[in-house]
């Protein structure tokens, strides 16, 4: 043992072992233009000896990498990309750039498809002149390698990984024709694959620039503010707590809070509304908005690389990786399917001969047959579909955090509002303020005040705002308690006061004959009222009101006639304010005096009740019912963090009407998804019988 001890110990000193450098690398893949080759990319790269796991989304054409960098380092995995017939650069980096111009005279593979269409054309001119010569048979054959040259460097690659797509059903078609003769109709079938190959590739490269060209929008480099200079420096040296100046028609670099100056920004980059909002000191500006008429200073309050827009983008890319139910299931028939075209293709090719059918009529037939069962349009219809309403759905200020949630917002059942802050513009305003029990208006607005600074409640908000504007000195509190549902309570030298809704007093039992009829009578109006008091005694009511959303009874109507007729409001206010704002606004159904647990438990109820609810809050305070609901949105959502974490859609402006816009744009992208799924099979079969009828050409 000893022995065997000193010979390890030798080994290990001779021969260190290298400790194991896990990272995870992220690269962007150019010349993906199917689904099946990003599985096979995806399979060749995972593995790579070093590799521990290669995710690749054709939708974002993003490949990451769990590697070990002793293995297999950033460019072996390029080397590996490249070696598979694609390009890649390491995320961040710059791509190499392109030639200006217009895509189809710049692209290689729009330039392939040119070349090889002038040459097939000629190829038929010579042929109509002096039949199919040796001049006419080259021509096509440059044709075939020009245009089939990617096909045939891919397919080979598949082969190797035992994967067999649709570049191999080409190429064996293709290889298949020209070995009995069939030229023109190999060089025919290699043109027009081409064309359908450039065209998807188009389609998306499209649609995966269309999201990333958002951060087109938000400037390379800032001006910043140090005394009295001032420096243009690139936005990525930019750190949180610079002074930045944006100067009338310049868009802003980076999100930050104004400090100084005063204008209007159009923010329909993030929100999707174009109307300009008015900017303070003190009020959040977004990076790539337009500053319209006034001089602005700025602080950073995010780098660059977390600006709210490139988080967006991030989310989008995470939502077009999550698959739909639909996409998930053309992948597995895919998988399935080409193998069992393959298999079928060589039976066609060999039974009949063997029945004395000829050869070469069946294997043509079986040529035929390879061709037409290409899944091309079957496989790539439904993720381009998903990705482009994603993508247009982002564009318009609503953020769909994958496909399978733009699926079920389109079939949903009923819709849930919370009330306060979604049907109502959350800006309350303080509307009467009654004093009791000997204390005074003053003292009422100051103990408030002083509760209510500790919380971010749109009613504290409306009490913070309105002593504001009075000279009132706002004592310090001691043992904040936020009381859910309820209210507040706090200690005001010595004493323990609480502010909170009718319901907390009627369980303290100090809410008596004299004060209810009040409280009722303000309801009645619409307003909301709570109560400041200790544990002896009331002290005052204060009532706040809210106005009705702009937007919201024509999007409740909007709804209705998209045939959702169940429309409900939750909210933790009192009966009658709830029964006020569902009648202006058109709603037939709402639910009162809920705790937030009470939300989470109405969801599940109207979910058994109806079926599949959308459930839209401001994302924070309703996060547990947004969550448990079959589709929850968050209304407002730029520039909080937690709503865009917590739902599944975020609206990123403060438009209901966003609402009936995301439901029926789910319906077309559903709709335009059959559609093309049942094109496609149904256009297969009939051509599928025709080639075995023999009443089929390779490429007619």
């Amino acid at each position: 043992m000893a022995i065997n001890r000193d010979v390890r110990a030798h080994v290990e000193k001779s021969y260190p072992r290298s400790k194991e450098t896990l990272r995870t690398s992220a690269f962007r893949i150019q010349g993906l233009d199917c689904p099946d080759c990003a599985i096979k990319l995806e399979r060749n790269i995972a593995a790579l000896k070093g590799v521990r796991s290669a995710s690749l989304v054709f939708e974002t054409a993003k490949l990451i990498v769990e590697h070990d960098e002793n293995l297999v380092s950033s460019s072996t995995i390029i080397k590996a990309v490249k070696a598979a017939g694609y390009e890649a650069t390491i995320e961040g980096a710059k791509a190499p750039a392109k030639a200006r111009g217009h895509f189809w005279t710049t692209d290689k593979r729009a330039q392939a498809v040119l070349v090889s269409g002038f040459a097939f054309a000629m190829g038929g001119v010579v042929q109509l002149i002096s039949g199919l010569s040796p001049i006419a048979i080259a021509l096509y054959a440059v044709t075939i390698l020009i245009a089939g040259y990617r096909p045939a460097r891919s397919s080979l690659a598949s082969l190797r990984s035992l994967v067999f797509d649709m570049n191999v059903l080409m190429t064996f078609a293709v290889v298949g024709a020209i070995i009995l003769g069939e030229w023109v109709e190999g060089a025919a079938v290699m043109f027009l694959y081409a064309i359908g190959t450039l065209l998807e590739a188009y389609t998306m490269d499209k649609t995966r620039h269309a999201i990333h060209g958002l951060l087109e929008f938000a400037p390379n480099h800032a001006l910043v503010k140090t005394g009295t200079e001032t420096k243009l420096i690139p936005v990525e040296d930019l750190s949180v707590g610079d002074i930045i100046i944006t100067k009338p028609g310049e868009r802003i670099p980076v999100d930050g809070r104004v400090v100084y100056g005063r204008s209007s920004v159009n923010q329909s980059t993030i929100t999707g509304e174009s109307a300009p909002v008015t900017k303070d000191p003190g009020n959040d500006v977004y990076a790539g908005t337009l500053n319209h008429e006034g001089y602005i200073e700025i602080e950073t309050t995010r780098l660059a690389a977390d600006s709210t827009i490139a988080r967006i983008i991030h989310l989008v890319e995470e939502a077009q990786a999550k698959k739909a139910p639909s996409q998930q299931f053309i992948a597995k028939f895919s998988a399935y399917y080409t193998p069992i075209v393959i298999a079928t293709a060589f039976g066609v090719a060999i039974i009949p001969p063997l029945f004395g059918g000829s050869f070469v009529e069946w294997f043509y037939r079986a040529l035929v047959l390879l061709v037409i069962s290409c899944p091309c349009a079957l496989v790539i219809s439904t993720p381009v579909s998903i990705a482009a309403a994603i993508g247009a759905a982002t564009r318009n200020g609503v953020l769909i955090k994958g496909g399978s949630h733009l699926e079920s917002i389109g079939q949903i059942k009923s819709v849930v509002f919370d009330k306060t802050g979604t049907l109502t513009s959350g800006r309350l305003s303080v509307t009467d303020i009654v004093p009791l029990n000997g204390f005074s208006e003053a003292d009422i607005v100051r103990v408030t005040a002083a509760l209510e600074s500790k919380s971010s409640h749109p009613l504290a908000n409306a009490v913070v705002d309105y002593v504001k504007t009075l000279d009132v000195e706002v004592p310090k509190t001691d043992g904040f308690v936020s009381l859910p549902g309820r209210g507040l309570q706090a200690d005001i030298d010595g004493t323990t006061y609480y502010v909170g809704n009718p319901r907390l007093f009627a369980e303290m039992k100090l809410l008596d004959a004299e004060v209810e009829p009040l409280t009722f009578a303000m309801q009645r109006e619409g307003k909301t009222v709570f109560i400041l008091g200790t544990d002896e005694k009331l002290l005052g009511l204060v009532a706040v009101a809210d106005s009705v959303r702009k937007g919201a009874k024509e999007t409740v109507a909007r709804l209705r006639a998209l045939g959702i007729a169940n429309i409900i409001m939750l909210t933790g206010d009192n009966k009658e304010t709830a029964e006020e704002i569902s009648l202006n606004i058109g709603i037939d159904e709402y639910r009162a005096d809920l705790l937030p647990e009470d939300k989470v438990t109405e969801i599940e109820k109207l979910s058994r009740k109806y079926g599949r609810v959308a459930m839209i809050g401001d994302g924070v305070n309703d996060a547990p019912a947004i969550s448990r609901a079959d589709v929850g949105i968050a209304m407002g959502a730029v520039g909080s963090d937690i709503a865009l974490e917590t739902s599944d859609i975020a609206l990123m402006g403060d438009d209901l009407k966003s609402i009936p816009y995301t439901v029926d744009l789910s319906r077309r992208a559903l709709k335009i998804i059959k559609q093309n799924v049942a094109v496609s099979i149904v256009t297969k079969i009939a051509f599928i019988a025709l080639a075995v009828g023999g009443m089929a050409t390779l490429w007619m």
